[in-house]
Order: structure tokens, then sequence, then C-alpha cells
């Protein structure tokens, strides 16, 4: 069959080993729906042709090129679809992944990333039942793919935190629109690991994900899948956590804004960031409130989805009190960034205007029901996105000023699951 002059899919994959790639093929030309198109980007000295041609295969070799990021954006600078489709060289997808794609993204048209849920495979192709840990959020399911009984993993809802880290974030299959792909900057060719963690984050800037709660997608795992290498996976797990940093925040203020909440920086006279309604005691140029917190805010419950407060929390000495009244604003799943000078080093103490101090452990009546029972006036319920005590800077290392990082998530009825630890 020929294709179409502009075909809807654009499946693209590059590969440094070709031994599945026929495999790849026939699931691709099992698919319900035919317009689609296959960019193979063959590297590292990789050769393939496909057995019986198809028309719709188009491979290039790109030996000259260093890294998966590379390799992938150069198979999308290839493909000539409205839709972009990831198909790793080893994987299969389901014979109406691409009818439910197009589906998804038609009945969704501001959506500009679609994904599914995944089935794990072994290495010949039988059902593999490995499983991660449920107690992070993952649940399993049995499920009939295309006449096999596969165990999926139903990939967890495309929040700021889940879209942050490479364990949560979407998983296969992935695809998005040419549009978004090319607002967003496209992959990072200097990149050797979670090019697709990067992307995914500066897609969730641009708008909206979907999620199809099916199993439209087989991954093959065995001793050549990257994470199996130690020290890949070691620079993995260091990676994706300093790529959560660089990112949470613009997650969370897109989530924020496409919802229509607002998003608050608390003491907003010094630096405010664009996007944000400044609140502070005092009046300033970053000013769009002044109040003197814990005082009842003049907004709606729920009405907020980001709250800032960076050398804020040491300023207000009702500790309490506050973050209560912070929790009331959050609307579910919205999230409190804070970073704050840490009673484990000099910083904490060293200013004799800061009233409240705080460290790693602080945090743990917010997050935890049997440290929360204590204080019976905690109101607010949380999940820990992330907590770390760590030196900003250099000068601060020297001078013993460490800071404590401690990202919530307001755990409200209507919130999305977030992976990792649960413990209200």
């Amino acid at each position: 069959m020929k294709p179409t002059a502009t075909p809807r899919f654009s499946v693209f994959t590059p590969s440094h080993q070709p031994r599945f790639l026929d495999e790849c093929l026939a699931t691709l030309q099992a698919q319900t729906c035919s317009d689609w198109e296959w960019i193979v980007l063959l590297n590292n000295g990789a050769r393939w042709r496909p057995e019986q041609p198809d028309e719709r295969v188009r491979v290039e070799i790109a030996d000259n090129l260093d890294g998966v990021g590379a390799a992938k954006r150069r198979a999308c600078e290839l493909a000539r679809g409205e839709i972009l489709v990831e198909l790793d060289h080893d994987d299969l997808l389901a014979k109406d992944c691409l009818a439910e794609l197009g589906k998804a993204f038609d009945a969704h048209p501001d959506v500009v990333f679609v994904y599914s849920n995944t089935a794990q495979i072994q290495e010949d192709g039988s059902r593999d039942d490995t499983r991660f840990d449920e107690s992070f959020g993952w649940e399993y399911q049995e499920v009939d793919v295309d006449g096999r009984k596969l165990l999926q993993v139903v990939s967890l809802e495309p929040t700021p935190h889940n879209v942050a880290y490479i364990w949560y974030a979407p998983n296969h299959v992935r695809s998005f629109r040419r549009k978004s792909y090319e607002k967003a900057g496209g992959y990072n060719p200097d990149l050797t690991v979670l090019d697709d963690q990067d992307l995914m984050c500066r897609l969730f800037h641009v708008g909206d994900f979907h999620h199809i709660n099916r199993c439209l997608y087989l991954q093959r795992v065995h001793d050549a899948n990257t994470q199996r290498d130690p020290e890949i996976n070691a620079h993995i797990q260091r990676e994706t956590v300093a790529m959560y940093d660089r990112y949470i925040e613009a997650n969370a203020l897109a989530w924020t804004m496409r919802r229509g909440l607002v998003a608050l920086d608390l003491g907003a006279a010094v630096r405010k960031p664009p996007g944000y309604v400044g609140v502070d005691r005092r009046p300033g140029d970053g000013v769009d409130i002044v109040a003197a917190l814990p005082e009842r805010l003049d907004l709606p419950d729920d009405s907020v989805g980001l709250v800032r407060a960076v050398d804020f929390l040491e300023y207000v000495p009702d500790k309490v009190p506050l973050i209560n009244e912070l929790y009331r604003l959050l609307a579910p799943g919205g999230m409190l960034l804070t970073m704050t000078p840490s009673s484990d080093g000099r910083g904490a103490h060293q200013d004799p205007s800061h009233s409240a101090y705080y460290n790693e452990n602080s945090f743990w009546y917010y997050t935890d029901d049997n440290y929360r029972s204590y204080v019976p006036e905690i109101e607010a319920r949380f999940q820990s996105s992330r907590l770390v005590t760590y030196y900003p800077t250099d000068w601060h290392s020297k001078n013993d000023i460490s800071y404590v990082v401690a990202n919530l998530i307001a755990m409200k009825k209507g919130a999305a699951r977030c992976g990792g630890k649960l413990l209200v």
C-alpha cells in the first residue's frame, strides 16, 4: 500500500541494534490504521533493510550522530506526519494503537501529548510478571492484548510531580503533536539519557497531557536494555532528580495556569517571578496582596494551584496556622514549593528577624498521619514530592548555611495519585 503524501502518523525508531526491527515492522503493518510512515534511523554502525519492502518505511543511516537525544531529534526532523509516535527498536504496538491515539487527539484538540498503559514482555516475546513496588502508587491488571495474556502497569496521571520524575513519568506509548513538539524545542541533542523526560517536561509547559487507560504498548525487557547497565542506571537515578529540580516549578506553574488557578509568591517584595500574584505584609513593587500570614487571605478555598515560599517560612512564628491556611487555599493536587534556611546549619538562627525554624523532620507532621496525630491542630494533609537539605552555592557551604527544600502536594478529594510513598 502506498502511503499518503502526508501521513497522519510518523512513527520514529532510532536503532543501534537492529535485531528486533522486523518485529517492529510487523506490528506496524498489523495496525488497524494504515495512515503511517516509519522513520528508522540507524546509527553506531547498525544496518537493516525490511525483508518485505514497504513504501511507508524510510531508513536513514546516521553514524555521525552521538547520543539518543541527537538521534531522536534527527528522526523527528525527517518525519512528515501531524502526530509523532515513539517506538523503541525492541518493542511492539497493540494492533489498534495508532487508531486509539488518533481518537484521543481528535476528542481532545487542546491536548499536546497522549500516552497509554504498558505491559512488559521478555526477550522472546513471552509474558513478563515483574512488578514495581505497589506502595509507590503502581497498579497492575491482567489484560488481553491481541490474544496475549499480559500484565499491564497502569500509567500514573500527568501531574507536575509525575511528569518531573522519570520513575513516574508517562510511559509508552508516547505520542505528541508535531506543532507542540516544535514549540517545545524538540529533543535535546546533547542528552545521552533522560531525553524523553526532558522533552516531556517542556511539552507539559506547552499544553495538557491525556492518558489512555488501555495497554497499547509492549515493552521488551532484556539484558541489553539501557537501564540494565549499572553505571548508566546510576547516572539516570542522579540526573532525574537534577532534572526534577530544574523543571518542577515550571511544571506546577503551567498546570496552575491551564486550570485557571492562582499562583502565589509569598514574600513577594523581593524577586517575584512572572505569572505570580505577590503576597507580603508590606507594600512593594511586586506585592499584589498586602497581608500578614497566617491571617486568612481573601481568596476562596481550592483557588490556588501553586504557592512559592522561598525564604519565607522562617519569618512566620505561627507555623501550624500558616501551613493550614496555605493548604486551605490550594486546589486538590496543588503544590507548595518551599526553600528555607535549615536549622541543621547556621542560617536558620543567624538572622535576628527569623522567628520559625525548620529542618527536614519538621515536614513529617504534614505528610505522615503518625506524626500529625501529635498535633491535633494540623488540618493540612500533603504528600512529599521532594524533601532534601543542601547548600545552594559554594558560599553557603563555606559558611554552613544549609537550606531545606520541601515540595509538597495538597492531598484533597479529587487529587490525582502521584508516584511515591503516600503516608497521609
